[in-house]
C-alpha cells in the first residue's frame, strides 16, 4: 500500500511488484553408476524458491531487484538481496543511445541454443529457471528505423573471470530489419576467449512459417575434464577436475516454426555445441567410473563416492553432448492456457529428455507447472544421469 501511495504522488515513476512461489521435486536414478547418497552427497529432494520482486522505471532509468528466500529438504533456510538490472538509458544524440549499469543483454536467434548470445550466456535448458540477473556493462548504440549497432564493455576493467559469465569483454552486435528477414551478426573480444564472430538470420516464409540459423567461432575455449580417465591413477584425495585450454571452437543451430492460426505451434531445431563433451569423453568418463566402482573390495567407500561425485560435476554444464535435436509441439488458446510437450535427443549416443508442461495466465496471476524426465538407450548420458525426473511448478501474483 505504502508504495502504491508512493507510485500515485510520484507520477512518472511506475512501480511493478510481484510475488511467486517455486517449489520443485527430484526422483534419484539409484541405478546411475553416477549417482552417489547421503552422507557424501545429500541433495534437496523437495525445494522450493520464493520471490518478493520489485521493478521501477523512471526516465532512462530501470531498476528491478528480488528478496529470495530459498527451502530445501534438511537444510536452513537461505535468503538473498538480487540486483538483477540497475542501469540508464541516455541519448546522446537523435539515434544515438547508451546504457551505464547492470542490464539483461541477450542478441540472436534460437529456442533451445542461441550461440550468438555472448553477453547474457542465458541456460536456454533449465528447470523453471528464477528472472535472469544482467551485466555489468556500459554501452553505446546507433538505430534506424531497420538497423542497430551495439558496442558493449562487458565487466569493466575485470580483466580474465575464471567462467565465461565473469570474463570481461568488447561485444559488437549488428542488427538489421530487411522486408520479412532479421539478420544478426555478433563479434566479441576477451582474454579468455580471445576472438569471437557469428552471424545469424531469421526469414519467415507466408504467415504460418519461419526459418532461422546462427553459428559462431571462438578463438578458445575450455572444457572441464577429468585427468584420471587418461592416466594409471585410480583414485584422487582432491577434485582432479580441471579445465583444460582447446582452440577453435565452433557453435550453431538451425529451425523451422510453424504457428497456425488454430493456435497449435510446431518447432523442429537442431544445434552442435562446440564447448561440449564428445561422445568419447563421456565413454572414457564411463569406464573411470566403473574401475572405481569395482574397487570397493579394496578401497574405502568414502573415497570411492567422493570420486563418483566429483566426475558427476559433467551433468552441470548446459548441453551434455555437443550434437542435440529438439521437437517441440505446443498450443495456445489464446485465454491463457499454453501447453507443450519437447523431446530433447542426442543422436550420438540416442539419449532422451522428454518434457512436458503448461502455463495458465490470466489478469494478474500465472501459474506454471512441468514434468521432465531423462531417459534413452542405457549407456547414454542422459539415461545414466543421478537424477532420473524433475518435477516443478510457479505460482505468480502481480501485486501493482
Amino acid at each position: 500500500m505504502l508504495l502504491c501511495a508512493w507510485a500515485g504522488a510520484a507520477g512518472a515513476w511506475e512501480f511493478h511488484g510481484a510475488v511467486s512461489v517455486a517449489p520443485e521435486l527430484l526422483s534419484d536414478n539409484a541405478a546411475s553408476p553416477y549417482f552417489v547418497g547421503p552422507p557424501t552427497v545429500a541433495l534437496p529432494h523437495r525445494a522450493s524458491r520464493q520471490d518478493i520482486e520489485l521493478r521501477v522505471q523512471e526516465g532512462g532509468f530501470n531498476a528491478q531487484g528480488i528478496l529470495r528466500q530459498q527451502v530445501a529438504e534438511a537444510a536452513r533456510p537461505e535468503y538473498h538481496g538480487i540486483a538483477n538490472q540497475f542501469y540508464y538509458d541516455g541519448e546522446l544524440a537523435p539515434g544515438l543511445g547508451w546504457t551505464a549499469g547492470k542490464k539483461v543483454l541477450s542478441w540472436g536467434v534460437g529456442f533451445g541454443f542461441k550461440p550468438l548470445d555472448v553477453v547474457q550466456r542465458e541456460n536456454r535448458r533449465s528447470i523453471n529457471p528464477p528472472p535472469l540477473v544482467g551485466q555489468p556493462l556500459m554501452v553505446v548504440e546507433r538505430f534506424t528505423a531497420t538497423d542497430a549497432l551495439t558496442l558493449a564493455w562487458v565487466r569493466p576493467g575485470r580483466g580474465r573471470g575464471d567462467t565465461d559469465a565473469d570474463d570481461s569483454a568488447l561485444a559488437l552486435h549488428w542488427y538489421r530489419l530487411a522486408g520479412g528477414d532479421d539478420l544478426h551478426a555478433v563479434a566479441r573480444l576477451s582474454s579468455r576467449r580471445g576472438v569471437e564472430v557469428g552471424a545469424g538470420a531469421t526469414h519467415v516464409i507466408g504467415d504460418e512459417w519461419s526459418i532461422y540459423a546462427a553459428a559462431l567461432y571462438s578463438q578458445r575455449y575450455r572444457l572441464r575434464l577429468n585427468p584420471l580417465v587418461d592416466n594409471n591413477s585410480l583414485l584422487a584425495s582432491a577434485d582432479p577436475t580441471a579445465e583444460t585450454l582447446r582452440r577453435n571452437s565452433l557453435k550453431a543451430v538451425a529451425g523451422a516454426q510453424w504457428t497456425g492460426e488454430s493456435g497449435w505451434s510446431m518447432l523442429v531445431e537442431a544445434w552442435y555445441d562446440g564447448d561440449a563433451w564428445r561422445r568419447a569423453d563421456w565413454q572414457r568418463l564411463d569406464a573411470l567410473t566403473a574401475r572405481q566402482r569395482a574397487a570397493a573390495a579394496f578401497a574405502p567407500s568414502t573415497a570411492i563416492d567422493g570420486n563418483i561425485a566429483w566426475s558427476s560435476q559433467a551433468y552441470l554444464t548446459t548441453n551434455l553432448l555437443r550434437e542435440n535435436l529438439l521437437a517441440r509441439l505446443s498450443y495456445d488458446d489464446r485465454d491463457g492456457f499454453k501447453p507443450y510437450a519437447e523431446l530433447l535427443i542426442t543422436p550420438r549416443d540416442r539419449g532422451l529428455a522428454t518434457t512436458v508442461g503448461a502455463s495458465l495466465e490470466g489478469n494478474r496471476q500465472r501459474v506454471s507447472f512441468g514434468l521432465r524426465q531423462l531417459g534413452g538407450a542405457a549407456d547414454s548420458a542422459y539415461a545414466q544421469a543421478p537424477i532420473r525426473r524433475s518435477l516443478w511448478a510457479e505460482w505468480r501474483l502481480a501485486m501493482f
